[in-house]
């Protein structure tokens, strides 16, 4: 399970460092899906808190604070901030919802119960 989790985090990690480098880039070197900008950003929050949400699921509430904060951007406006946040708070329940299924969510450091 450590496995798994350590390449959920870097992945995590992976992603949101890749969404940091593409807001950075002009706009005409951004990759672009042919989709709605909105579809698109709402998908790219929602892939980005299911995965933090996953790799770190004890901290589900910061995350989708955090994430909320990022959402407002450089320049929002209410439509943008709007699919981004819906984005990223359901991307973050249903990865919250994957780590309780697979057992991810289980703290791996607790040692278990003593018995005599």
């Amino acid at each position: 399970m450590d496995g798994i989790r350590l390449m959920i985090r870097s992945a995590a990690w992976l992603s949101i460092l890749t969404v940091l480098l593409v807001t950075l880039v002009p706009i005409g070197l951004r990759p672009t899906t042919g989709l709605s900008p909105n579809i698109e950003r709402f998908c790219v929050m929602a892939a980005v808190g299911a995965l933090f949400a996953a790799a770190y699921p004890r901290r589900f509430w910061l995350i989708v604070l955090t994430l909320q904060l990022l959402a407002a951007g450089r320049h929002p406006n209410f439509r943008d901030v709007a699919f981004k946040s819906l984005g990223a708070v359901i991307g973050a329940a249903c990865g919250y919802a994957v780590a309780l299924v697979t057992g991810l969510a289980k703290n791996p450091t607790r040692p278990a119960p003593e018995t005599t």
